[in-house]
């Protein structure tokens, strides 16, 4: 995977973000908290690795969900990264309470879990691709 050096440290800033929203989620989770705060940890802890890779080839994004876009676009399209990452992304964007909407969501344990293997997957894989370039 192709990350410009110049962008080198960033995308260990973001990594490390990801990692610490990652074990912030696994202690929300363990101390039963709201799961909505689980979610927003989680999703951070998937979104971070993706401004990484963005921002590793250079190309900025000023919207989440534009990010998600060119991320799928980039990577997942592309094969450099497993669709599953891309599902998991999307799953946890949708889960995770907004503060511009008013609706309320739903949120079980059993959503929250089922994101975990997969971000961990991710963070993981991203982690790794970049250690190597």
């Amino acid at each position: 995977m192709e990350i410009l050096p110049e962008y080198k440290e960033y995308v260990r800033y973001k990594l490390a973000q990801a990692k610490e929203a990652y074990d912030e989620a696994e202690g929300l989770l363990s101390v039963d908290a709201e799961p909505g705060y689980v979610v927003n940890s989680l999703y951070y802890a998937l979104y971070y690795p993706v401004l990484a890779l963005l921002h590793g080839r250079g190309i900025q994004a000023a919207m989440q969900s534009v990010s998600i876009a060119l991320f799928e676009r980039e990577f997942v399209r592309t094969g450099l990264i497993e669709q599953r990452f891309f599902q998991v992304l999307r799953r946890a964007f949708e889960l995770k309470p907004k503060c511009s909407t008013p609706e309320s969501r739903t949120i079980t344990r059993g959503d929250v879990e089922a994101l975990f293997a997969d971000a961990r997957d991710f963070l993981e894989t991203v982690s790794r691709e970049a250690a190597s370039v």
